[in-house]
């Protein structure tokens, strides 16, 4: 009888916990209740982040726990870059407009950098991050038209001091010419550049009262910071000599000064005793060293 009221009593509390935890998980409802979920959007600084969770101080001061969205194509970190910031094997991804034999007809704008995203990902979404040539309103088995705008999306392998970028795109190599004025844009999805105090903005839902744990349906990080810029030198580190140490003798004088005493008599006699070596070696040279100006 115990036994078969506490199997009973545990299926209780884990279809309670399992019900608890969908009502969190669930979108809220149009008609808001007493028990569902609330929504909200606010705006940021990012204070820490660990694996599966984020902690943003909220403009009003509060710290929130954020839970970063199922579907990562809606988690973006945002910054803007240099062209020396681009390397060999990176992603990217632009639109141009080709004609029928793929050359560019019109210089590239905007380049958008990226990484690959683990998991699956649905929809449209997905040939933003597949490598491949993409055109726009184009049916299936239809011919090109004259002129075509296409997504590209592919792997950099060259890019020259004139501008010319050349992307692998799936099987097909791309060359297209960048505007003198391109702007180049990082769009991850992950915190791998994010630091500590970036701007942050946070859409998702909370189980009421406690706005302090949010389940994030979109989450947008944005910094100043410009990748690629040339960085200063940090200075040069002169090095510092220690004066050397003096004692005293007992006669009341630094050992040092009668050291450079005792060197300067020991150089005099030097210079008496073999001054006539050295004058005959000098003329020796002078003669022997060709006129200044005259070499080539």
């Amino acid at each position: 009888m115990h036994k078969s009221f506490d199997t009973f009593l545990f299926a209780v509390i884990v279809v309670g916990f399992f019900a608890a935890d969908a009502s969190i998980a669930q979108p809220p409802a149009n008609t808001p209740t007493a028990n569902a979920n609330m929504v909200t959007e606010f705006k940021g600084a990012l204070k820490s982040f660990q694996r599966g969770v984020m902690l943003v101080s909220r403009d009003d001061g509060t710290e929130v726990m954020v839970q970063p969205p199922e579907d990562l194509t809606r988690f973006q970190f945002i910054a803007t870059a240099k062209p020396a910031f681009l390397q060999r094997g990176m992603l990217v991804r632009f639109q141009g407009t080709f004609n029928q034999a793929g050359v560019s007809l019109s210089p590239v704008t905007k380049v958008e950098l990226f990484q690959p995203i683990s998991g699956k990902v649905a929809g449209h979404a997905r040939q933003q991050y597949i490598p491949g040539v993409y055109p726009e309103q184009h049916e299936q088995n239809q011919p090109l038209p004259a002129v075509a705008t296409c997504d590209i999306v592919g792997a950099v392998t060259g890019l020259d001091p004139s501008g010319l970028l050349i992307v692998q795109a799936g099987k097909q190599p791309v060359r297209v010419q960048l505007s003198p004025d391109v702007t180049f844009e990082l769009r991850l999805n992950n915190l791998s550049l994010a630091q500590e105090g970036d701007p942050v903005n946070v859409a998702g839902f909370y189980q009421p009262p406690d706005d302090t744990k949010v389940k994030a349906d979109r989450v947008t990080i944005t910094t100043d910071r410009v990748y690629g810029e040339p960085t200063d030198e940090p200075p040069k580190r002169t090095a510092r000599r220690r004066p050397p140490r003096t004692q005293t003798n007992a006669d009341g004088k630094d050992a040092a000064e009668k050291k450079d005493g005792d060197q300067e008599a020991e150089g005099a006699r030097e210079n008496g005793a073999d001054g006539v070596e050295r004058e005959g070696a000098e003329l020796d040279d002078a003669e022997a060293a060709p006129p200044a100006g005259d070499g080539e």
